[in-house]
């Protein structure tokens, strides 16, 4: 899931210890939903472990919350829960972990033998995690097409619609 490019979440951790924000993308589904769930992240202190899920900068800016796959001499592979490409992030580029999420108005931590539990079924089989996502992402197109019909035929209105321009 990404987040805003301009957020410095770095500055806050080290300031803070922990951030609270609601991320936005489908690519930790079915674990997180876009824009649906508020995350609590607290600053890296130690060595990653396969299946936390991490906050991190990439290259060109943007922060990204996957999940980590395995740990390497150069520093992590990771990979959103509805992804199946692997991404290698350097140990540097790494500065948070989530330490629990929201779900509705239950706080989930990420230490819950229930959501560990759930998470290693996800994972265990990738031809059934492929079949879900792909029905997901599916049925969720099928379900905007009415909306991204009409805006094809009509048209997206621009803001600055109706507005007098006195120059």
């Amino acid at each position: 899931m990404r987040e805003d490019r301009n957020c410095d979440y770095t500055q806050e951790l080290v300031k803070n210890g922990v951030i609270a924000f609601v991320p936005s993308g489908n690519s930790m589904w079915p674990t997180l939903k876009n824009r649906g769930q508020s995350v609590i992240v607290k600053l890296k202190t130690e060595k990653l472990k396969p299946m936390d899920v991490a906050l991190y900068r990439r290259e060109n800016g943007s922060n990204v919350l996957h999940r980590v796959m395995r740990a390497t001499d150069f520093g992590y592979v990771m990979c959103g829960d509805s992804q199946f490409t692997l991404e290698k992030v350097k140990e540097d580029c790494v500065y948070g972990v989530m330490a629990g999420f929201y779900r509705g108005k239950r706080y989930v931590e990420a230490t819950d033998p229930d959501y560990i539990e759930q998470i290693n079924k996800w994972y265990e089989s990738e031809k059934r995690r492929k079949l879900r996502v792909k029905t997901f992402f599916f049925f969720n197109r099928l379900k905007t097409l009415p909306a991204r019909a009409l805006r094809k035929i009509f048209g997206r209105k621009r803001k600055d619609e109706g507005e007098i321009n006195d120059d």
